[in-house]
């Protein structure tokens, strides 16, 4: 069992609950019961479903099969979401256990669907111990694989040894006949050249001669009001290493992805079939934000509105209403890397000389666009560095509380190392991890009051509904905005500029030639 010890630590959540770690003894009694409630539900002709990894992507995943019920709404698994026993991970746990969703969501079916497995069906639980998995007919795996786009003319660098532990670990406890599921965003080849020959290695030192039943069946998960839906309707592509893996995918899958019209299940031929197609997948959408972006500049330079230019295109439907919008840059989980691992996979897995350039490209783009909303900064300032600037919005979607590479890491950076000052304010995160010396404002007003400029990097409602009149009270003095996501409107940009305000916006190129950018007269 892996414990925690018997020295007092905390582990702190990011809306600053506390959670002791328990001591060893205590980590055995509460698994000693989770083990029992597995007994009892198996009795009940539940099966167990182990979730490795309780973040944005396992705990979700974790609450939606537990509340997967047959035609008489009887559930029918027993769910265990698994994390790390560290100060780090394990409030995780402990929000898990208490019914709460590690997890902040606009989507209310989260936290409802969390509470209701815990408190009402009692078939959710949370530990850190990974005999968990020895309880598993069904074993899900959500754990996090980062990569990184690298300096010119480096390496592509992904760490495939916490991924690889996490499957040791699987492979040590795991049941004969288990069903290894993964989740997880993997470079191209992972599952045939790392998990398969893992759990081999393991099941053979316990043994176990018989392959292990693996297949992939990536998340199309989206943290925003969709959230739930995003796991159970949506349809899913899987594969498995062998027919009884894929016959044993299927049989799982379809018993809670059940989306409300077309295929719920693409099967394709192998899991590195089903790893590229993730990659694809968001590949694909990366690269078409930084084809954009070069429009972007032009429409700038010659003073077109590109919105409405975009608006107009996508009229076309079916081969065009796909066009993106012009923005602030890339953010989040998936588009910031999955292209790395698809490159990474196929030249060190797989042994393929093709080099996805288009691809790698259209990252490098998307991690300059914020640069771009800096230099539109810097010229609302007048070239001043040392401005006093607030920056609205720190999460990288609208509506999602998740700051994991928001392009306002890549400003704010950048804005702070030029001498400005930087307030910050987002109206569903209250702390910025990943800038932890960095206060967030708790009111809108609070972040406003007195600065130099103010840049709106996230759509949030609440920055689309602020009328001109409470910013401009707010901020107390004629200012300047840099609107990086089409925030404000043109009737707004108007009255801020006839109040003496200086006006410039990402992809808003009429506003230049209105001359929003000067002091008006």
């Amino acid at each position: 069992m892996e414990t925690i010890g018997d020295e007092a630590s905390l582990s702190l959540s990011p809306d600053g609950t506390v959670y002791a770690l328990p001591t060893e003894t205590e980590a055995r009694i509460a698994f000693a019961e989770i083990a029992r409630s597995a007994r009892e539900q198996r009795a009940k002709g539940r099966r167990t479903v182990v979730v490795q990894g309780l973040g944005f992507v396992g705990a979700a995943v974790a609450a939606v099969i537990a509340n997967a019920t047959d035609e008489q709404g009887r559930p029918l698994y027993y769910v265990i979401g698994v994390d790390l026993p560290s100060a780090a991970s394990y409030w995780k746990v402990g929000k898990v256990r208490d019914g709460l969703p590690p997890v902040d969501s606009v989507d209310a079916q989260l936290a409802q669907l969390t509470y209701r497995a815990v408190h009402t069906h009692g078939n959710l639980n949370a530990t850190t111990c990974e005999e968990a998995f020895a309880l598993a007919d069904v074993i899900i795996v959500d754990v996090q694989l980062d990569a990184r786009l690298p300096a010119p003319d480096s390496e592509i660098s992904v760490d495939l040894d916490g991924f690889t532990r996490a499957i040791r670990t699987i492979g040590r406890t795991m049941l004969p006949d288990a069903l290894v599921l993964v989740e997880t965003t993997v470079p191209v080849g992972t599952c045939e050249s790392v998990v398969q020959p893992v759990l081999r290695d393991e099941r053979r030192a316990r043994g176990i001669d018989s392959p292990a039943l693996v297949a992939h069946a990536y998340e199309r998960v989206m943290p925003g009001p969709r959230y739930v839906d995003s796991i159970r309707a949506y349809p899913r592509v899987f594969s498995g290493v062998d027919e009884r893996s894929s016959r044993a995918a299927r049989e799982f899958l379809s018993t809670y992805v059940r989306p409300a019209e077309g295929t719920a299940l693409w099967e394709l031929e192998s899991p590195t079939d089903s790893e590229l197609a993730k990659l694809l997948e968001n590949s694909y959408r990366a690269t078409n934000i930084a084809f954009i972006h070069e429009w972007t500049l032009l429409a700038e330079s010659i003073g077109i509105n590109l919105f409405t230019t975009i608006e107009a295109i996508k009229a076309r439907q079916g081969t065009h209403d796909n066009i993106r919008y012009p923005g602030f840059g890339v953010g989040g989980y998936c588009l910031t890397k999955d292209s790395l691992l698809a490159q990474w996979g196929a030249t060190n897995l797989l042994g393929s000389d093709v080099l996805l350039g288009m691809s790698l490209d259209g990252l490098r783009i998307n991690a300059q666009m914020p640069l771009h909303t800096a230099r539109l900064v810097a010229e609302a300032s007048g070239g001043r560095p040392d401005v006093t600037v607030a920056v609205c919005g720190i999460s990288y979607l609208p509506g999602v509380a998740d700051t994991r590479d928001s392009p306002s890491e890549i400003l704010v950076d950048h804005l702070l190392a030029r001498g400005a000052s930087v307030r910050l304010h987002d109206p569903i995160v209250d702390a910025w991890p990943e800038r932890p010396q960095l206060a967030v404002s708790r009111t809108l007003d609070e972040a406003l009051r007195g600065v130099d400029g103010v840049v709106f990097a996230v759509p949030h409602v609440e920055y689309r509904e602020l009328a001109p009149a409470s910013l401009i009270e707010s901020v107390g003095r004629d200012a300047f905005v840099v609107d990086a996501q089409n925030v404000i409107t043109d009737t707004t940009a108007e009255e801020l500029h006839a109040s003496g305000w200086r006006i410039l916006g990402v992809g808003k190129g009429h506003w230049r030639k209105r001359g929003f950018q000067l002091l008006s007269a």
